[in-house]
């Protein structure tokens, strides 16, 4: 790819897809009050991370909980650590889950995601593998072997797991786009751009899908269409630079070199205006 699409950034870093459907069905009414309470907010999937962290471990510290409600409160409160980024707690959770049933997959899956995070690439695949093997329809599973794979450039494999995820839910956005930025590192650019349009139709207010598909469109010559992605992007996210930037590089491409200046200058002030809100609020400008 050309070095100017280096903001079309793997997403996996950003994202890898969480444990599916919080473990719920386990966790049965109980009678004392304060109790309920715990198991509710453990596993309700409207909580936020730090609700479920504390109803989990109320539900972890109660002595007379069952051990299949144990075992729930681990996979519930490692999937919120997950997403706060506290992994090595994640490790810990996932393997007091997996001690308590080593046949539930859940605890291995929150624990790939924690290596992968942590850079355990290895350590991941070895855990989604073990995951799938406890359950084949756990798509999640795959989309995340395949996010290991695309780390280790291996993108045919990761593609080919993305397949997997997708014939088992066909309704993922996520899964689309990153097959499809799979597919951009192996150049297979119109592959990528029908896998970008589908989830595009799953998510159409995601900016960066716009963005995305407007780069892979950028890439076969398909300007107009970029242009018209991109100018799709920036409505939904503004003050994403990397939108502006990559139409006026689409702009240039077709010899618009008016256009393409007014969207440069766009992006600069809208950078200079996120430095001196960053500037008034105490925080440190971004560096270069």
């Amino acid at each position: 790819m050309r070095a100017w699409n280096s903001d079309l950034r793997s997403p996996v870093r950003c994202r890898l897809a969480l444990a599916g459907v919080l473990m719920l069905a386990a966790l049965l009414p109980v009678s004392a009050t304060a109790a309920q309470t715990s198991v509710d907010t453990c596993i309700a999937p409207e909580a936020s991370h730090q609700e479920r962290i504390a109803g989990c471990t109320a539900v972890i510290n109660d002595r007379n909980a069952p051990a299949f409600k144990v075992k729930v409160a681990y996979c519930n409160r490692g999937f919120a650590l997950t997403e706060l980024q506290q992994y090595d707690r994640v490790i810990a959770d996932s393997n007091a889950a997996i001690r308590i049933d080593p046949k539930e997959p859940c605890g291995y899956l929150n624990r790939g995601r924690a290596w992968f995070y942590k850079n355990e690439i290895d350590r991941a695949i070895a855990d989604y593998t073990q995951t799938i093997k406890l359950d084949p329809t756990y798509h999640e599973a795959f989309a995340n072997r395949g996010a290991a794979y695309h780390e280790r450039r291996e993108f045919a494999r990761a593609v080919a797991e993305y397949d997997v995820a997708i014939r088992i839910d066909p309704n993922v956005a996520m899964y689309y786009r990153d097959r499809g930025n799979s597919l951009s590192y192996m150049r297979e650019y119109s592959r990528a751009v029908d896998d970008l349009s589908r989830a595009i139709d799953l998510d159409p207010r995601d900016a960066d899908l716009y963005f995305r598909r407007g780069t892979m469109e950028t890439e076969l010559g398909y300007l107009d269409q970029a242009i018209t992605d991109f100018t799709k992007a920036t409505e939904l996210t503004p003050d994403d630079l990397r939108f502006w930037r990559a139409r006026a590089k689409a702009h240039e491409l077709r010899g618009d070199a008016e256009r393409a200046r007014a969207d440069r200058d766009e992006a600069l002030r809208r950078e200079g205006g996120s430095q001196r809100r960053l500037k008034s609020a105490g925080a440190p400008a971004p560096t270069r």
